[in-house]
């Protein structure tokens, strides 16, 4: 008795065909380096790495955890830049 495989044909498939809407942009995340060294750039002062560190760990600056990497959303980084250049206190 002769075996045979199955044949499968796949059809290309437009991304985010079978979900209804328009498609979602994921917010921009940026890793502590990452966001410490824009922050500093975008306020003109020197901020230690230190004390953005203790930001991220009192919860002044919004921050996600997955595992062990910690991820900081653009918008949570917009608002502390604003912070600082508005002169209030975190």
């Amino acid at each position: 008795m002769e075996r045979s495989t199955p044949t499968v044909t796949a059809e290309p498939v437009a991304a985010g065909s079978n979900m209804k809407g328009p498609p979602h942009k994921a917010p921009a995340m940026l890793c502590p380096t990452s966001a410490w060294r824009l922050l500093c750039a975008r306020t003109g002062g020197t901020i230690a790495r230190v004390t953005f560190y203790r930001w991220l760990r009192n919860g002044k600056v919004y921050s996600i955890r997955l595992g062990q990497r910690i991820f900081i959303p653009e918008a949570a980084l917009e608002d502390a830049i604003r912070q600082c250049l508005s002169g209030e206190r975190f």
